[in-house]
């Protein structure tokens, strides 16, 4: 079976090259220059990149930077908006019925969320928003991209224009070459020269890599940090997400430093219960503080004191591969109180040997707030081109030299790195799945 890298996008108004979207018509894809991969013909080495304008209710299909299919489409009706944000294909079926709409039938099904909402076959594709959430596509269409993608191929879904661009920052991730293949398990030091930018007093203990044909082991000398496993070396791409830690994360920070100081705060699941606020109430007790049991910024900023922990961690990053968590760290966003915006950079095909990868880079930032209007008398000012702002946000993270280094030799061709400001979503939390990125 052939390895189909993909990246789903569902944005808002863009602009067509040519004369794509007059091409378009309700029985499939629009006569595109570009149709070889698409048809079959060629094989698929950079991702795959499928953009739905909602506005237009227009999908684009992209294989690295060229587009090569188009097609309409209907979203979500007044009511049943589809939502936007990133996600990921969790499961195909060439014939299903729906679980919550009197079991319509929803043919080349390719779920987005197992809350119900998923691309799939309709006779009913009007050119405005008709569904209950998910995307319909023409039948002829919806065949054809049935069988062109894979499980796990990245969807987004966006209110705002984007299209994959090539993009290079020296924060996003490199490949190291590592003899992926060796037959017996051998040690690869990495001095991690390059990445020293992010350099602190942890960054500098030395690392050994351990490669075999079945697995990768990263072993950190000296730090706090304990050997872990990580996935097999088994090509599939590497899921990362940079987030500010807002309510779970700083939930389960506080449940485990509870514990470390001798409260029992129940499991450490991030999640406020009973037992959590009675722990938190004792320590607050303890320390002369008013028993309130409840969280607030001064109580985090009280326990990391009574730890001796020093400032709590601004931001998080998290990797998951073929929908299983793998490990997460937390990491330091520069202003957290200022907003990061929604990326998404995804790495383009390399080889074994490689050391560099050039990126593509989105952006989704609809759910971010319009800028304030001119006052009377000021020249209006244009925002600044999405390259600024995701450069500036990834100047914005900073992430320990060990992680990056782990990470870079994991890294696989398709492999993502998506930003976001609000945390984990309840969508990641369920079983089986990449990361949920909600905007709206």
């Amino acid at each position: 079976m052939r390895l189909i890298r993909t990246s789903i996008i569902v944005a808002g108004t863009l602009a067509l090259g040519g004369n794509a979207w007059a091409n378009a018509t309700n029985n499939g894809a629009a006569a595109l220059p570009e149709l070889s991969a698409w048809n079959g013909d060629a094989p698929v080495d950079e991702p795959v990149h499928l953009i739905v304008s909602v506005p237009n209710q227009l999908i684009d299909v992209y294989v690295g930077g060229k587009l090569v299919a188009s097609s309409p489409v209907s979203t979500g009706q007044k009511g049943y908006s589809t939502p936007t944000g990133v996600f990921s294909i969790l499961d195909k079926k060439k014939y299903h019925r729906s679980n919550i709409y009197s079991r319509a039938p929803m043919p080349f099904m390719q779920r987005l969320t197992w809350s119900g909402i998923a691309l799939h076959a309709s006779d009913h594709v009007p050119d405005y928003p008709a569904s209950h959430g998910c995307v319909r596509l023409p039948p002829e269409f919806a065949e054809k991209l049935f069988r062109f993608t894979e499980i796990g191929a990245h969807v987004i879904i966006a209110g705002n224009e984007t299209t994959p661009v090539a993009f290079s920052h020296p924060k996003l991730f490199q490949p190291v070459a590592l003899q992926r293949q060796a037959a017996a398990t051998t040690d690869f030091p990495l001095d991690g020269s390059q990445y020293r930018t992010d350099a602190g007093p942890s960054d500098t203990a030395p690392l050994i890599l351990e490669a075999s044909a079945n697995s990768v082991q990263l072993r950190d000398i000296g730090a706090e940090a304990q050997p872990a496993e990580v996935e097999p070396v088994n090509g599939s791409p590497v899921r990362i997400l940079v987030t500010r830690r807002t309510g779970r994360e700083l939930v389960r920070d506080v449940q485990t430093l509870l514990k470390e100081l001798g409260y029992d705060p129940g499991e450490l699941d991030g999640w406020m219960g009973r037992r959590t606020g009675a722990a938190i109430a004792g320590f607050q007790e303890s320390r002369g503080l008013a028993k309130t049991g409840a969280m607030s910024e001064a109580l985090v900023d009280e326990l990391y004191r009574a730890a001796g922990k020093g400032k709590p961690p601004t931001g998080h990053l998290y990797v998951r591969r073929d929908f299983e968590p793998v490990f997460d760290v937390p990491v330091t966003i520069a202003n957290p109180e200022t907003p990061l915006g929604t990326y998404l950079f995804t790495a383009m095909d390399f080889k074994d040997d490689a050391t560099e990868v050039q990126w593509l880079a989105m952006a989704l930032n609809d759910g971010m707030p319009d800028p304030l209007p001119p006052e009377p008398g000021d020249e209006k000012t244009e925002a600044a081109p999405m390259s600024s702002a995701a450069k500036e946000a990834l100047d914005r993270i900073k992430i320990p030299v060990a992680v990056r280094r782990w990470i870079s030799a994991m890294l696989t061709p398709g492999s993502s790195l998506a930003i976001s400001d609000d945390g984990i979503s309840r969508e990641t939390l369920k079983k089986g799945t990449d990361f949920v990125v909600l905007t709206r």
